[in-house]
């Protein structure tokens, strides 16, 4: 098989370095999939933190599921101080979530725009802007994407999908990297749609056979990544305080 892609992000998560040996393309947009509980959100704030100590990368985190101040609280209980990167412009929120608190809404440093998503065009957008101006490469996280699953038309949502890889993935050379929860069917059917028109696909999981027997052992599967090499095995993986290992 030939690998076209030239510039990778390598993870230094040692799983995610089993699985993907070449690293993350850049201008690609991977799913992480999983039930909760298998830490997808400490994936996603390990891979930027991770992304962050190279020189003038930047993060655009678009957080629909929980509150800046959550987001942040969680950088800060695994030692993550992302402080200096907000000072400098290259950690930057997109709060998808907080127009529903009204008046207990706090402030919180790091957040550039306040969205309440009513149409799909007005997030490329406001990512885009928040992704173009960075003088090094960029990774978008979103987390995550049930809340727009659920809002929208499948067609709606399908369409969003295309342009959003289409303009902050190809067109920006950003890494993109969106969660869903597969806790029920009707996200598993959307997932389904979805593996036909992202570059890459990450399963997390609960181990059914040892769960069987009481022990919750999590793992990961590279289901697809376009571009470069893959091992599509499951991996096992814990939560430390440290992050991902």
């Amino acid at each position: 098989m030939v690998y076209l892609v030239s510039k990778t992000f390598l993870t230094g998560i040692d799983p995610l370095s089993i699985a993907l040996p070449s690293g993350i393309p850049y201008g690609s947009l991977t799913l992480l999939l999983g039930p909760g509980g298998v830490g997808k959100s400490v994936m996603l704030a390990n891979l930027s933190w991770n992304f962050l100590k190279e020189s003038r990368n930047a993060v655009v985190y678009v957080t629909f599921d929980d509150s800046p101040d959550a987001l942040l609280a969680l950088y800060n209980y695994f030692g993550w101080d992302v402080s200096k990167y907000v000072g400098e412009g290259r950690f930057k929120i997109i709060d998808c979530f907080s127009f529903r608190l009204g008046p207990f809404k706090k402030a919180v440093s790091g957040v550039v725009r306040e969205l309440e998503v009513k149409d799909l065009n007005s997030l490329v957008y406001a990512v885009s802007d928040a992704s173009s101006p960075t003088r090094g490469s960029t990774m978008v996280l979103v987390d995550s994407l049930n809340e727009l699953i659920l809002k929208f038309e499948v067609s709606q949502f399908l369409d969003f999908i295309k342009s959003f890889r289409a303009v902050v993935g190809k067109g920006l050379g950003n890494i993109v990297i969106a969660t869903i929860h597969t806790t029920t069917e009707t996200f598993q059917e959307i997932v389904n749609y979805l593996e036909y028109l992202v570059d890459g696909v990450v399963e997390a999981r609960i181990n059914p056979s040892l769960m069987e027997y009481g022990v919750p052992v999590k793992e990961l599967l590279v289901r697809k990544m376009r571009g470069v090499p893959t091992n599509p095995v499951w991996i096992p993986y814990v939560i430390s305080d440290k992050g991902i290992a």
